[in-house]
């Protein structure tokens, strides 16, 4: 199942139309999610309430945690709107930072050793036991 994290932020991204602000393929893929969406909410009055709510007050958490939830139980209920859920904000994501000078860090599959996720570093980053060091 999808990270809440993850059905959080993209319930915000829904609800305050972050096409805004967006070019060619960020724009393109936000498109692509609120279709992916609004197809999955087809039949689900309740689901397709909170996203309405939810955009016509972004800024109010209790509509953008309803709104999640309907996207989790969307995601429990279709494994197949799970994966196209996943694809598409995949596609989305590194948009919704690039502009602001942020950084979107992915990893996926399976992982044997260490990641590093992070903007700036200043300074090393070591794994393990601390070296020795000689006199």
């Amino acid at each position: 199942m999808m990270d809440q994290e993850i059905l959080t932020a993209i319930a915000v991204a829904l609800a305050t139309g972050a096409a805004e602000g967006l070019a060619g393929g960020g724009r393109a893929a936000f498109e692509a999610l609120a279709q992916l969406v609004r197809r999955a909410f087809q039949g689900r009055a309740s689901a397709h309430a909170a996203l309405a709510d939810a955009e016509a007050n972004p800024a109010d958490e209790t509509r953008i945690g309803t709104l999640q939830q309907a996207l989790t139980e969307a995601v429990a209920e279709d494994p197949a709107f799970e994966t196209d859920l996943q694809a598409v904000w995949r596609d989305l994501s590194p948009h919704l930072t690039a502009g602001y000078g942020g950084v979107a860090n992915n990893v996926s599959g399976t992982i044997e050793g260490n990641v590093v996720q992070a903007r700036d570093v200043h300074g090393g980053i070591s794994f393990g036991t601390p070296g020795r060091t000689e006199s």
